[in-house]
């Protein structure tokens, strides 16, 4: 970026931890500890945590599960959703 040395030391001390790792089906160490402390601190009933890599997935994910939650309600016609026209939501819901 902008040549900080503080900046470019802590990229690169990361880098020597573990490089970027894309959650599509996977996990690491310090995730499941972050899931661990959200849970800890959740109000009681919240105790699932779902972490991804983007927020253009965070949003794609969260659609999907809003429509599976009402087909699993028998009510699979609330199917639609509110979006930007030439909006960015997802790689797989536009």
């Amino acid at each position: 970026g902008y040549g900080v040395p503080a900046l470019d030391a802590a990229v690169h001390a990361q880098l020597e931890k573990m490089s970027h790792v894309m959650f599509g089906g996977l996990t690491h160490r310090p995730a499941v500890a972050l899931g661990d402390a959200l849970c800890a601190v959740a109000p009681p009933g919240l105790e699932k945590v779902f972490l991804c890599d983007s927020g253009s997935v965070a949003v794609e994910v969260a659609l999907k599960m809003c429509a599976q939650y009402w087909r699993g309600r028998g009510r699979p016609a609330k199917h639609r959703f509110v979006a930007l026209r030439g909006g960015y939501h997802g790689d797989t819901l536009g």
